[in-house]
């Protein structure tokens, strides 16, 4: 499954990464300390065992939410290093990578005889755009650790809905298409894997939706509590998978973290 929230919308304690993402903000956050803004934490992370598959599985993973100055913006599930920004830090251009994950033959029923799926970190130009109201992310990504050797694209919407010194909330919700090679790999059945119960499969391109909330409470002047939780949609091409047993899925996280 693609793990992929807009990072560089969830806003920190002082200067946003690349641009300033202030859409529906209501007021002003402190001011940052040092160049490193917003929380470091870690938590349990709740999220389908295969992008499809009915099975949970939770893993105890770092949690931040954390920018350093106007280069780097750090997510629970994106990292983007940006390498140029507008004057009024209204616009941002710069590089994203998000995990996706694969399976193995045990993760699921429908997967018994199947090769394994290598997870894969995709990385890619991003370019931000806050349009006031909300903001806008769109990014292409390749694969860079060569699993499924394809590409993909996000396009994402956020609306940050609460700004305060001890809640901050937003909303988002977006696509993410997979070309021919990253469809095929993570939904495809190859004709070596065919059984009784699955046929062979390639869903060629693929596009599935996502939306969500993620935000942080502040607990003290130390500490945070940092939180998520992500719907997904697979869309037709990939939910006719044999391998598919339901195309609504959802991921979460909990953490406490340090405020920087």
């Amino acid at each position: 499954m693609t793990m992929s929230l807009p990072g560089w919308a969830a806003e920190t304690d002082g200067p946003e990464t690349g641009i300033e993402i202030r859409a529906g903000e209501n007021s002003a956050p402190p001011s940052p300390t040092g160049p490193w803004t917003g929380v470091v934490g870690l938590g349990p992370m709740v999220f389908p065992r295969y992008s499809g598959g009915m099975g949970r599985q939770t893993w105890l993973l770092p949690l931040i939410s954390a920018s350093y100055e106007d280069i780097v913006n750090i997510e629970p599930l994106r990292a983007t290093v940006y390498l140029w920004g507008s004057d009024d830090r209204k616009k941002g251009l710069g590089f994203a990578v998000e995990p996706r994950l694969g399976f193995t033959a045990g993760d699921g029923p429908r997967l018994a005889g199947m090769a394994r799926r290598k997870d894969s970190l995709e990385g890619g130009p991003t370019f931000d755009w806050d349009l006031g109201v909300l903001a806008l992310s769109a990014s292409f990504m390749t694969d860079l650790t060569q699993s499924s050797q394809g590409n993909s694209a996000r396009l994402y919407a956020y609306r940050e809905l609460i700004s305060h010194d001890s809640l901050k909330l937003g909303l988002f919700g977006g696509f993410d298409w997979l070309d021919s090679k990253t469809a095929n790999y993570f939904f495809g059945v190859r004709p070596s894997e065919q059984s009784l119960t699955r046929v062979p499969f390639q869903p060629g391109t693929a596009l599935n939706a996502t939306a969500g909330l993620d935000g942080r409470y502040r607990l003290s002047e130390h500490y945070s509590f940092l939180f998520g939780l992500q719907r997904y949609r697979l869309g037709t091409a990939a939910a006719r998978s044999p391998i598919v047993e339901t195309r609504q899925s959802a991921l979460g996280w909990l953490g406490l973290g340090w405020n920087l």
